[in-house]
């Protein structure tokens, strides 16, 4: 009797500091009908990935990015924190779109509850590291306080909304909470705010309501089942590599970490599961928040015209991104950490200028680092080539053989300069639609 053969589960991450356009490149993997659902295994609404299915657009940040998908399932981790009001508020948008989510979204039980109190203590902090001059440009929504409870041990999960004493709970946790504004009203004068605090928690009691109608379950059991039946997942890295709370540009970073080896952790599935990791970067890099950006544009009216061409404004703040160059030191950093195996390059048909640069290493006090720094304002310069621009000419081609010459060499440089790391270029994005890609390897 032959037995069936088990699913495997997919990553795709981020390569750079996040923004790399990973919602298309998601919803293109689950359009070929390789897998039954897609799952978020970390972050929280401090992500944005933003979807387009012909006229319909959609801008995600809890659910997983496979919502215009309508046959596939969608699976938030244990290593999740979940602003409830966010779910809600996406899940009604979606339904106006005509996409049905509450019977095909399973939300683990373990994951991490956002309390209203908690993006009030994310401002808070931030106020205080301004005062300190160490701001490190949170979303402000709740995202490190939660992940903070968690480590803690005081936060709450799902899963704690459908017992008899979560009411105690959470009462439990807000007077800690308090406590905790307080201080930071007296010590660094932040300004609590009662009446945003009540209508917090009003919007916040109501989606509580919500949440306890949909599917909250054990998602390791239910995945590990799905993949003995040989269905294969996907599973979808918010913010991106460079971001990671280990690894990333500490302590400019998430709260959360962001590399694929976090999936078994946040689903709840064994290693061996595992097969291929996607990496994703842009042609040219950005980065949004605090911190130093080796790879920023010294040109600011060229960095302006890549930020309105690029759309380069959070999808969750709307704050402009700072553009900088092809970093390909981190890049090769990122892949090692990683262990991306296959590589989706995004907005290559965006280039505003004749000249293009592309770093290949740091330098610190005038030493050419060969590993990666600890702190990137340990970074005082880079090394750079330079090669030709392509301007505008590559927009909406989906044919490898249209391609302009500029950009085929640009590719081919890509390639050869990682060609040691066993990495391929599996698309290339010209467009932020799903037809507007190539492939370049195969």
């Amino acid at each position: 009797m032959n037995k069936q053969k088990e699913g495997f589960v997919d990553v795709l991450v981020g390569l750079q500091w996040g923004d790399e356009g990973k919602g298309k490149n998601i919803d293109e993997l689950l359009s070929h009908g390789v897998y039954s659902g897609v799952a978020r295994f970390q972050g929280g609404a401090n992500a944005g990935h933003t979807i387009k299915q012909g006229s319909k657009t959609f801008i995600g940040h809890i659910i997983p990015s496979g919502c215009l998908q309508k046959d596939i399932e969608l699976y938030i981790g244990n290593e999740v924190v979940v602003d409830t009001v966010s779910l809600i508020k996406e899940i009604r948008e979606l339904e106006n779109l005509g996409f049905e989510i509450n019977s095909r979204l399973y939300i683990s039980n373990r994951a991490k509850l956002v309390s209203y109190l908690h993006p009030f203590l994310d401002q808070a902090d931030e106020h205080k590291r301004s005062k300190l001059g160490t701001k490190v440009g949170t979303t402000s929504r709740g995202i490190g306080p939660a992940y903070s409870d968690s480590r803690a041990r005081s936060g709450l999960l799902v899963g704690d909304v459908l017992l008899p004493n979560f009411e105690e709970k959470i009462a439990n946790l807000t007077e800690f909470h308090l406590n905790l504004l307080e201080m930071y009203r007296n010590k660094y004068g932040f300004e609590i705010n009662l009446e945003k605090i009540k209508e917090a928690k009003e919007k916040w009691d109501n989606s509580i309501k919500e949440i306890k109608k949909l599917n909250i379950c054990d998602l390791p059991f239910l995945i590990q089942a799905k993949l003995k039946e040989g269905k294969n997942i996907l599973a979808e890295g918010a913010q991106a590599v460079m971001l990671d709370i280990d690894f990333g540009d500490y302590p400019n970073v998430t709260s959360s970490n962001t590399l694929p080896a976090n999936v078994c952790l946040g689903l709840g599935v064994p290693h061996t599961v595992i097969r291929n990791v996607y990496g994703v970067i842009k042609a040219y890099t950005t980065k949004v928040g605090g911190g130093n950006f080796p790879a920023r544009m010294e040109d600011v009216v060229l960095e302006k015209l890549f930020q309105d061409a690029g759309h380069e404004f959070g999808a969750t703040t709307g704050r402009p991104r700072m553009c900088g160059w092809l970093d390909l030191f981190a890049l090769r950093y990122a892949i090692e950490l990683s262990g991306a195996n296959k590589i989706f390059i995004n907005k290559a048909d965006i280039c505003l200028s004749d000249k293009i640069k592309v770093v290949i290493g740091y330098v610190s006090k005038g030493k050419v680092l060969e590993t990666f720094p600890l702190y990137l304002d340990q970074v005082t310069g880079v090394n750079t080539e330079e090669m030709p621009g392509w301007g505008n000419a590559n927009f909406g081609i989906n044919d490898k053989e249209k391609v302009s010459q500029e950009l085929a060499t640009y590719l081919n440089y890509i390639k050869r300069k990682l060609s040691n790391l066993n990495v391929s270029i599996v698309s290339v994005g010209t467009g932020p639609d799903r037809e507007h890609s190539f492939n370049w390897d195969n």
